[in-house]
């Protein structure tokens, strides 16, 4: 029997599989950083925020890990939901912005009925800016290009998305 190929292996895109993938992401971005990759380091960080951010949004809405995040069904309605809310939500790469998806589940939080969804004191603040951080260096559109980033920058990354992956259990 020939193995299945890589792509007929994934699972669908889950709470669960974000969260999984989110850490895989943060550890490849670390040996690429090791490695003098900067500007693959920031890539994968990014989108280890994007997935951690994600998850924690759709928990607070209620749905199970292992739901199947779809974009018509998910991801579309919570863009529109915070553009709506009055955050800024780029067209271009929208699914992929790191600083609306925080802004997103902050609001969400703030104003959910749950008094137990509150976060801690200053907590939502640091949320807010690690994604604005994360958001003025990272774009899914890096893997288009060559530049090399300064190593300030990809430390501000790394630093910016290990927050959100430690804090990650509070998000």
């Amino acid at each position: 029997m020939m193995p299945k190929r890589l792509l007929d292996r994934c699972h669908l895109d889950s709470i669960r599989e974000f969260r999984a993938s989110a850490q895989q992401r943060f550890d490849d971005g670390l040996t690429a950083a090791v490695g003098g990759r900067g500007l693959a380091a920031i890539y994968l960080w990014g989108y280890c925020a994007e997935m951690l951010l994600k998850a924690a949004y759709f928990s607070v809405l209620g749905l199970g890990e292992g739901t199947s995040l779809r974009m018509a069904d998910h991801i579309a309605p919570a863009i529109l939901m915070g553009r709506q809310l009055g955050i800024a939500w780029p067209k271009s790469g929208q699914g992929h912005n790191v600083r609306a998806w925080a802004e997103l589940l902050i609001l969400e939080r703030a104003t959910h009925p749950d008094r137990e969804l509150e976060y801690p004191a200053d907590f939502g603040d640091r949320v807010q800016a690690n994604g604005q951080r994360i958001g003025q260096l990272w774009n899914e559109t890096l893997r288009y290009h060559k530049n090399k980033p300064y190593s300030h920058e990809v430390a501000q990354v790394r630093e910016a998305v290990e927050w959100i992956v430690v804090h990650s259990a509070l998000l």
